[in-house]
């Protein structure tokens, strides 16, 4: 077995992550049409972090790593990559009907 990436202690600071819930609140931007380049840039921010968590899993499980450090990685890994993932098409799908409302409003 390898030395711990980190301690206990630190680990339990990783529910802090559990804060990524927030960027929902971006949708309202959205809903408008505004920041579209930047949020969009964000979401894709968010679901490359899961994928790294992820990845740093599953390293950790080959290199033997303990439960403390494997369970942030996996809980963060999964349920950002997947949330932010199963997002971005119906997020995309917002800006294009703002888009689409704002061409009508001005065609009247």
């Amino acid at each position: 077995m390898t030395d711990a990436w980190f301690s206990q202690e630190f680990a339990m600071n990783l529910v802090w992550f559990a804060l990524l819930a927030l960027l929902a609140l971006l949708k309202i931007f959205a809903q408008r049409g505004l920041f579209r380049r930047t949020i969009i840039s964000v979401w894709t921010g968010a679901i490359a972090f899961g994928a790294v968590c992820f990845g740093g899993f599953m390293a950790g499980l080959i290199v033997g790593q303990p439960g403390f450090v494997l369970l942030p990685l996996s809980v963060i890994g999964v349920v950002v990559t997947v949330s932010f993932g199963a997002t971005l098409k119906p997020l995309r799908n917002t800006y294009w009907e703002a888009e689409a409302r704002r061409t009508v409003a001005q065609d009247i």
